[in-house]
């Protein structure tokens, strides 16, 4: 098979398939709009969001933990032994404090999150500015902005605790959604104009 043959046989293929997924378009519509509501929802209910996703952290810390534990007996002759038993033990003890104090649990997470954003913010700041890539204005503007969110969450982290893990689940998952959305509308548009174009192909 020749080259040209090659490639045209890859491209039918290729625009095949994107006239098959173009067929399903509603589907992926559906999924956006479905996780656009659940984002609606969670960012509406924020304290619940957040105390439920902090519960089944704790819940899968409590098990990942139980899971080590196990190995570490299975394998007791590793040399590794103690540090995986003890890392197994550690990770039930986090696990059962996140399921017994939630509210907790949402505090400490939260701080993290803000000196992770302070720092990642700093970080991409500073970088924009010494390498100068192309377009790094947006990249300093976006790391001034994560670094004032992160300084505003460590200011007033106990009265957004409670609220922001679980106003950020919803928000991810709004955006999340609109990008299925978006992605489904595009995909219906170009698989049509590659149905009209084979189309034409066959007729003429």
């Amino acid at each position: 098979m020749s080259n040209a043959s090659f490639f045209d046989s890859a491209r039918d293929r290729f625009r095949s398939g994107l006239t098959e997924l173009g067929a399903k378009w509603g589907w992926y519509f559906a999924l956006g709009i479905f996780l656009v509501v659940l984002g609606v929802i969670a960012a509406g209910m924020a304290v619940t969001t957040t105390l439920l996703s902090v519960m089944a952290l704790g819940g899968i810390l409590v098990i990942a933990g139980a899971g080590l534990v196990i190995m570490s007996f299975l394998t007791g002759r590793w040399s590794g032994f103690l540090l995986s038993l003890a890392a197994g033990i550690l990770s039930i003890i986090a696990g059962i404090d996140l399921l017994s104090f939630p509210v907790a649990g949402a505090v400490t997470i939260t701080v993290i999150i803000a000196t992770i954003l302070l720092v990642a913010g700093i970080f991409r700041a500073i970088a924009a500015i010494s390498m100068r890539f192309p377009n790094w204005g947006w990249a300093l503007f976006s790391g001034v902005v994560t670094a004032v969110l992160g300084i505003a969450l460590m200011r007033n982290w106990q009265a957004t605790s409670l609220l922001f893990l679980g106003f950020a689940i919803g928000i991810e998952l709004i955006l999340h959604g609109i990008s299925w959305m978006t992605f489904a509308a595009g995909l219906r548009r170009l698989a049509g104009e590659l149905g009209g174009r084979e189309a034409e192909r066959r007729a003429a």
